[in-house]
């Protein structure tokens, strides 16, 4: 290794340390164990390994909640708007800046050689040229492809399930993974939320604190249960969190939602909550909730759980009336309720069901039209309402 590498790297090697403010934690960046493979080439450009090693860690990291789309790559010093924002230091670090409105989200490569990316408000960094993609599974991949490089050797806590470089702490049994620990205990209620991890949960102290990325022991959780939230990406070290409120809220939404499942959802959003699907549906509350997928979003809903109630407590058991007779331009007799028709799907027979077809106020036309429309059904059973089904598009 020449004089002048042995400098750069020494040089490389210090500790970077990030405070980011939004979560109110400090941690330190170490580029040591990046940086080094670089320096150890001596005839190879260390700048072209420093990024392809920027580019590796990330995709190890399998972070899926940020594509697709483009991207910047680097590594650099932080700009001014970076710095300001989430109080970065001024040494060079890999920085991956993804599109956020008219500036970018700045991820962050940590010490365990996992990114850090900010809670998904404003944006923290400026807008930057594109030299990367990021495609559906948030894989990332530059635009010009750099000759000469080798691949980042893996790290030891890439050996754990992760998404978005959080480890998955919990077996399927419930129990901790081989070689993580616990450090402080934490109590309060966990919750979905849009700018944490996608895989995990916020979960609040009873001080106004946010823990932004934790694992429940069991999906659905339920008062008691415990969650694993971890001190940071790539973190092998977790706080023990007691929840003290259950998740699945008894929501019913007739436009499409049933407690924390939505039509149009990734799955990864469905079994941050709810685990992975059953062959035979969710079981929850005494009932299954059955959950189909089409090209990688939740695309229907079936529930037969009396357990969800609308805002006016319509669920299963509720009556609908019938309500008074509307004429059609065809003279035609329509009972409607709010938005929906009765027996507004007809083949061999009459549905025994209440039927609304898109989105709007009133019902489209339940024809064959209109089936790449969203569908919903209310099933009717001897004058009481028994299940509900709601579809992306409908295909009969």
């Amino acid at each position: 290794m020449s004089r002048r590498t042995e400098r750069w790297a020494a040089k490389a090697s210090a500790a970077i340390c990030l405070r980011a403010a939004v979560r109110r934690s400090s941690f330190c960046v170490s580029l040591a164990a990046l940086l080094l493979p670089a320096a150890s080439c001596g005839h190879k450009p260390p700048e072209a390994q420093a990024l392809r090693t920027c580019v590796d860690r990330w995709n190890q990291g399998n972070m899926v909640g940020w594509g697709p789309g483009p991207a910047n790559v680097a590594f650099r010093r932080p700009n001014a708007k970076e710095h300001s924002r989430i109080e970065l230091s001024s040494r060079r670090l890999c920085i991956v800046a993804t599109p956020a409105g008219d500036g970018t989200w700045t991820c962050v490569l940590s010490s365990t050689g996992a990114y850090w990316c900010p809670p998904l408000h404003e944006a923290t960094g400026p807008r930057l040229p594109e030299n990367a993609t990021l495609d559906r599974r948030g894989v990332l991949e530059l635009d010009s492809p750099l000759k000469g490089t080798h691949p980042a050797p893996p790290l030891a806590w890439q050996r754990y399930p992760r998404v978005d470089a959080y480890i998955h702490p919990w077996t399927s049994s419930g129990k901790l993974r081989p070689g993580l620990r616990f450090k402080g205990e934490g109590r309060g209620r966990c919750f979905i939320a849009a700018e944490t991890a996608r895989s995990a949960v916020s979960c609040l102290y009873p001080s106004g604190g946010r823990n932004d990325a934790c694992f429940p022991q069991r999906r659905p959780w339920r008062r008691g249960d415990l969650a694993a939230c971890p001190f940071g990406p790539g973190s092998t070290t977790f706080t023990r969190w007691v929840i003290t409120q259950g998740s699945d809220p008894p929501i019913l939404a007739l436009w499409g939602r049933v407690g924390d499942i939505s039509l149009g959802e990734l799955p990864i959003e469905v079994e941050a909550e709810y685990g992975s699907e059953p062959k035979n549906g969710y079981r929850l509350h005494g009932n299954r909730v059955f959950i189909a997928y089409d090209q990688g979003r939740v695309s229907e809903i079936r529930l037969p759980a009396p357990y969800y109630r609308t805002k006016n407590g319509l669920g299963v058991g509720s009556r609908i009336p019938l309500g008074p007779c509307h004429r059609t331009s065809t003279n035609r007799c329509e009972h409607r309720w709010h938005g929906f028709v009765w027996n507004a799907w007809v083949r061999e027979k009459p549905c025994s069901c209440w039927v609304k077809v898109g989105r709007g106020p009133r019902s489209l036309p339940a024809t064959v039209h209109n089936f790449r429309k969203p569908w919903f059904f209310i099933d009717v059973r001897h004058g009481r309402v028994s299940g509900f089904y709601f579809a992306l598009k409908f295909v009969d």
